[in-house]
């Protein structure tokens, strides 16, 4: 799909970032580009639904990575909201949230191509799907969307709505995963993360354990 023309379109990306790598970085450029955003807010989980059992840093060292590499960079901002809010952190709530406060705005939800098949599971998908556009974005190794086409358990309506609204992205295989496991072996993750997240990781003594 071709790019769209630069408007009052706000994206939101939201996820762990335990700790927020390159990949994220580009995922957030890309989108920015592709679909014709003014802005894109990161918004850190404070309990993602799908990782309940797999934190691994607190609200406060995730936040402070982000706002360290973000800050100086006009096209992105960071927001607490779910953290201000507490508890598990679903999308809609969020989404719902944002648009009350910003009610003439466009919001687009950007996630990955392998977040489709699974959206069914979201709480009030289909309320979700009301309030903003989901546009996805393909990961490394992912070519084919039809097979992704197959495994989408939504409306029809809503299907075809998400499947028009996906892109290709440069393709980084990082993980914030395998930045942790790395860590704690002892390894190096220079050229993985923004500098100001290495120094932050090591400076605070994060996934050591």
């Amino acid at each position: 799909m071709e790019a769209m023309s630069l408007s009052n379109r706000i994206g939101i990306f939201g996820g762990s970032f335990d700790p927020l790598h390159l990949g994220h970085l580009v995922i957030a450029q890309d989108a920015a580009e592709k679909l014709g955003l003014s802005e894109v807010i990161f918004i850190p989980a404070a309990i993602p639904p799908h990782k309940q059992h797999l934190q691994q840093s607190s609200a406060e060292h995730r936040l402070n990575m982000l706002n360290e590499v973000l800050e100086s960079d006009t096209r992105f901002s960071v927001s607490d909201i779910e953290m201000q809010r507490g508890g598990v952190s679903y999308s809609f709530e969020t989404v719902r949230a944002l648009k009350g406060e910003y009610p003439a705005v466009e919001l687009v939800l950007i996630v990955g191509t392998d977040t489709l098949v699974d959206l069914h599971n979201w709480y009030n998908i289909d309320e979700l799907l009301e309030l903003c556009e989901v546009a996805s974005f393909m990961r490394p190794g992912e070519s084919d969307i039809s097979r992704i086409r197959e495994k989408i358990q939504l409306t029809e309506k809503n299907r075809e709505r998400v499947l028009n609204n996906t892109f290709e992205s440069h393709m980084i295989g990082i993980s914030s995963s395998e930045i942790r496991m790395r860590v704690s072996q002892g390894l190096e993750i220079r050229y993985l993360v923004p500098a100001e997240v290495e120094k932050y990781i090591f400076e605070n003594g994060l996934y050591k354990g």
